[in-house]
C-alpha cells in the first residue's frame, strides 16, 4: 500500500512540475482569463441588464481549469493541461490515450480571438439599440510572458428607443387582422429598440396569418425598414411584406381528407384500411393497434374547416405528449395544382414505441431526517395497454434506513428501519366520468387508478402494513392552472407486530397510542396550482390542497339512525378517520438583476378531526424541519408547540401536529460561472388543535403564537447543471420554542448542536 501511494504521489508531483506553457508557440500566449469588464456611460435598468448578459455570454471564454465553468476564475491544479503537456507528444498508445481521455489543450490567445469577440459584444449592442457602443481590449501581460488575460472596456453611449410603428403592403384581410389584434403586439412607442422584440413581433404576425388559414405564409414574407435619421435617438419602423411572394402564401387554406397511417416500424408497408367520409386509416392486420377515436380526440384539424397552425401545434402536443408513438408526422398536400386550390388534404403518420419498458432504478437515499441507505426499484410498463392508449405501470420497491444523525439535544434516536412493496397503477389518457360534456383542454387529461402496498419494518419496535387505493384526475384548462380530483382514496394503515418495548412507549404517551391505532382513511381529495405565465418578470405560485375524510360515511350513518358524534363507527370492521384538511403554499420570486433574486415563501395547514375521530391519522399530520422547511433544523426535531419531547425514543415519532405556519425568507445570487449563492432565514412550528394531556405547551394558542416559532438561519451553495440544481444547505438555529438553559431569543444550549447540514436536489420552494 506504501509503494501504490509513493507512486501515486510521484506521478502528482511530476504532473504539478510540468510547466504550463510547455508547449506554447512562439507568436502565441496562454490565456488564463478575463478581467472584470467594464461599462461605461450607460443608464441602469432591465433592459441593460439583458444586453449586458448577453454581451457577457459572448465574450466569456472559460480558461484551463476553470472554476465552474467561469471565465474569470481557475484553480490551482490545471490538471488536464498537466497531462497534456506531459503526454501528448508521445506516439504511444497508451500515452495517446491518456491525452484523449485526461488532458485538455492549452487554451491559446489566438483561439481566444479577442478582437473577434469584441466585435460580436458591438453587434450585441447594436440589437439591443445601442447604435453607439464601443467595445475595446486589450491584453494584460503576466509576470510569465507565456501567459495573458484580456480586459474588455464597454461604453454604451445613446441608447435608440422606437418612434412610430407602420404595417405595409399586406393584402387587405391580412391588415385587418393586424388592426383588430393591434392590442396585442409586442413593440410599442418608446420601447427600447431591440432586434429580439422585432423578430418577436414579425413571428407574432406570422402566427396570426397562419391560424387564419394563411398554411404557406412565412415570416421572411415581411422584413423592417428602419429610419434613425428623422428624429434624433429615435427608430421609425416600418414592417412591410415583401413583392412577389408565391400566390400560395396570399390566400387562405381549408383541411380536407384526413388519412392516418399506423405503423410499428418506420417505412412499413401498409395494406390494410377501412374509410369513413372525409377519414381514412391505414394499419396492418384484422383491427388498427389502437382505437382510431383515441387519436382523432387529440387532433383538433378537422375536415371542411380552416387551417389553423395553433390546432396543429396542439394536435401534435397532445398525440405526441401521449408517449405511445415515437415518431408522429404531420403531411399537408394541396390536393390540385391549380391557382383556385384551397384545400390541404392532410396525412397524419404515427410510429408506435415498443410496447414495453421495463426499468430499475437503484439510488442511495440521505433523507434529511438523518435516515441513509440503499433503495430499489423494478418496474414494468405497458403502453397503449387497452388500445385506448392506457399506461399500465406495475413495480416492486425496497429500501433499509439506518440512523446517522443526532437532534438539536445530540441524541440519537437509533431507530433503523426497512420497507418493500407493490404499486400498480393504470392511467387513462381522457377523463372517465359520465355525462361530461365534451370540453377542451390545455393538455391531455388524464385519469389514475392505483394500488399500493407497503410494509415499513422498525426493527425492535413495529411492523406497519399500508394498503391504499385512488381513483384521481387530473386536467388543465389553461397553461397555468392545474386541477388534480380524487373522488376516492381509501387508505387501511394497520400495525401486524409490536414489540414490548414499543408498547411501552405507546403506554408512555396515550396521544401517539390513538394515533397509530388501525385505521381507515376514506378520503376524497382536490389540489389547485397556478403559477405565473413564464412572461412575467416576478412570477407567482400558488397551490392549495383541501381533503376530507368520513364525512359521507358518517352521513350514511346519520340515515340508519346513529348520531355524528357517534364514536367507533366501523367501515369493513375497522374504525374509520373523520377529518378536514387544507393546505397552501405560496411563493414569489422578486427578480433582482439578471443573476440574483428574492425569494419568498408561506406554507400553512389544518387538519381538525371530530365525529367518529378525536385525533387525526399520524400519516395525515404537519411537521417542519428538514431541507425544504426551517433548514436549522432536522425533521420531527421541533413542536408541537413549545413542547419538548423528554424521551428520546419519542422525538421522531410525536413532533407532529394539526396546524402548521411556515415562513422563509432567500436571497439568491450568482457567485461566478454556474455556481449561485444563497442566504436565507426560516421560521415555523407546529402546534396540536387540542389539549391531548400529554404534550405540554403542544396545544395552539394565537397569543404564544410568534414567541413559538423555531428560527434559523443560514447560508447555502447550488451548482446549475441546466436540467437540475444540487444544493448544499448549513443551517444555524436562532431560537428554538421550548425553554432552554440560555435565556433572550438566541437560546441554543450549544452552538455545535444548532447547526443542521442539508444535501438536496432542486430549490426548496
Amino acid at each position: 500500500m506504501r509503494h501504490i501511494h509513493a507512486v501515486i504521489a510521484g506521478m502528482v508531483m511530476m504532473l504539478a512540475s510540468c510547466s504550463t506553457t510547455k508547449h506554447i508557440p512562439d507568436n502565441d500566449r496562454l490565456f488564463i482569463g478575463l478581467k472584470t469588464i467594464q461599462y461605461d456611460n450607460y443608464e441602469k435598468g432591465a433592459h441593460f441588464d439583458e444586453t449586458k448578459e448577453e454581451v457577457e455570454a459572448a465574450l466569456a471564454t472559460a480558461p484551463n481549469g476553470a472554476l465552474f465553468g467561469s471565465s474569470y476564475y481557475r484553480t490551482p491544479f490545471p490538471y488536464g493541461l498537466w497531462i497534456w503537456n506531459a503526454f501528448s507528444g508521445s506516439d504511444g498508445k497508451v500515452a495517446k490515450w491518456i491525452t484523449k481521455t485526461f488532458g485538455k489543450a492549452p487554451v491559446l490567445m489566438s483561439q481566444v480571438n479577442p478582437e473577434l469577440r469584441a466585435s460580436v459584444a458591438k453587434s450585441v449592442m447594436r440589437n439591443h439599440g445601442y447604435f453607439h457602443a464601443n467595445v475595446d481590449y486589450s491584453i494584460i501581460p503576466q509576470k510569465n510572458p507565456k501567459k495573458a488575460k484580456i480586459s474588455y472596456n464597454i461604453k454604451a453611449n445613446q441608447l435608440f428607443t422606437i418612434d412610430t410603428v407602420q404595417y405595409v403592403n399586406f393584402p387587405d384581410v391580412a391588415d385587418s387582422l393586424i388592426r383588430v389584434t393591434e392590442d396585442k403586439r409586442l413593440i410599442h412607442q418608446n420601447d427600447p429598440f431591440d432586434v429580439a422584440s422585432l423578430d418577436a413581433e414579425r413571428i407574432r404576425i406570422t402566427n396570426l396569418f397562419r391560424d387564419n388559414g394563411y398554411y404557406y405564409y412565412q415570416s421572411g414574407y415581411a422584413s423592417y425598414l428602419a429610419d434613425t435619421i428623422a428624429v434624433p435617438g429615435k427608430v421609425q419602423l416600418r414592417l412591410q411584406m415583401a413583392n412577389g411572394i408565391p400566390d400560395n402564401a396570399k390566400h387562405k387554406w381549408y383541411i380536407g381528407n384526413i388519412k392516418i397511417n399506423f405503423m410499428k416500424q418506420f417505412m412499413e408497408n401498409l395494406k390494410d384500411s377501412f374509410s369513413h367520409r372525409h377519414f381514412t386509416v391505414r394499419f396492418n392486420g384484422r383491427r388498427p393497434p389502437i382505437r382510431p377515436r383515441i387519436i382523432l380526440r387529440d387532433l383538433k384539424l378537422r375536415p371542411r374547416q380552416m387551417y389553423s397552425y395553433s390546432k396543429y401545434l396542439e394536435s401534435a402536443n397532445k398525440i405526441n405528449g401521449s408517449g405511445l408513438f415515437n415518431m408522429v408526422q404531420f403531411g399537408f398536400t394541396p390536393r390540385d395544382t391549380t391557382a383556385a386550390c384551397d384545400t390541404l388534404d392532410l396525412t397524419l403518420t404515427c410510429v408506435f414505441n415498443k410496447p414495453y419498458d421495463f426499468y430499475i432504478e437503484t439510488n442511495y437515499i440521505n433523507k434529511v431526517n438523518g435516515r441513509t441507505g440503499p433503495q430499489l426499484v423494478m418496474g414494468l410498463t405497458k403502453y397503449n395497454a387497452f388500445r385506448g392508449g392506457e399506461k399500465l405501470d406495475i413495480n416492486l420497491h425496497g429500501s433499509y434506513e439506518w440512523q446517522t444523525s443526532n437532534d438539536i439535544n445530540n441524541v440519537s434516536s437509533g431507530m433503523n428501519s426497512y420497507e418493500y412493496g407493490a404499486d400498480a397503477s393504470i392511467e387513462f389518457p381522457r377523463l372517465i366520468v359520465p355525462f361530461l360534456r365534451r370540453r377542451r383542454f390545455h393538455t391531455t387529461p388524464s385519469t389514475v387508478v392505483k394500488a399500493s402496498l407497503n410494509v415499513l419494518n422498525r426493527p425492535d419496535y413495529f411492523k406497519m402494513h399500508t394498503a391504499s387505493g385512488e381513483w384521481t384526475y387530473r386536467w388543465q384548462r389553461k397553461a397555468n392552472k392545474m386541477h388534480e380530483l380524487s373522488p376516492l382514496t381509501l387508505t387501511y394503515q394497520y400495525m401486524n407486530y409490536k414489540t414490548e418495548r414499543f408498547n411501552e412507549i405507546m403506554n408512555e404517551n396515550p396521544y401517539l397510542y390513538t394515533t397509530m391505532q388501525d385505521v381507515l382513511i376514506p378520503k376524497i381529495r382536490y389540489t389547485y396550482k397556478y403559477t405565473s405565465p413564464q412572461t412575467y418578470r416576478n412570477p407567482i405560485t400558488w397551490e392549495t390542497t383541501a381533503s376530507e375524510a368520513g364525512n359521507i360515511l358518517s352521513l350514511g350513518y346519520m340515515v340508519a339512525g346513529h348520531k355524528w358524534s357517534e364514536k367507533e363507527k366501523q367501515m369493513f370492521k375497522n374504525a374509520y378517520a373523520q377529518f378536514f384538511k387544507v393546505e397552501t403554499s405560496f411563493s414569489k420570486i422578486w427578480q433582482l438583476g439578471n443573476k440574483s433574486q428574492f425569494v419568498g415563501h408561506v406554507g400553512a395547514g389544518v387538519i381538525y378531526s371530530y365525529g367518529n375521530s378525536d385525533t387525526s391519522p399520524y400519516s395525515e399530520q404537519f411537521y417542519v424541519g428538514g431541507a425544504n422547511s426551517i433548514r436549522a433544523f432536522t425533521v420531527r426535531s421541533i413542536g408541537p408547540g413549545s413542547y419538548k419531547a423528554d424521551n428520546s425514543r419519542l422525538s421522531y415519532l410525536d413532533q407532529t401536529g394539526d396546524i402548521k405556519l411556515q415562513m422563509n425568507m432567500e436571497y439568491r445570487f450568482n457567485i461566478f460561472g454556474s455556481l449561485y449563492g444563497a442566504t436565507f432565514l426560516d421560521a415555523g412550528n407546529v402546534w396540536s388543535i387540542r389539549d391531548d394531556g400529554y404534550r405540554k405547551g403542544a396545544q395552539f394558542k394565537l397569543k404564544n403564537a410568534l414567541k413559538e416559532m423555531a428560527v434559523g438561519t443560514g447560508v447555502g451553495i447550488r451548482y446549475d447543471l441546466e436540467f437540475l440544481v444540487i444544493r448544499l444547505d448549513w443551517g444555524l438555529g436562532l431560537h428554538v420554542p421550548y425553554e432552554t438553559d440560555k435565556g433572550g431569543f438566541y437560546n441554543i444550549p450549544n452552538f455545535h448542536d444548532g447547526q443542521s447540514l442539508h444535501f438536496a436536489v432542486g430549490y426548496p420552494f
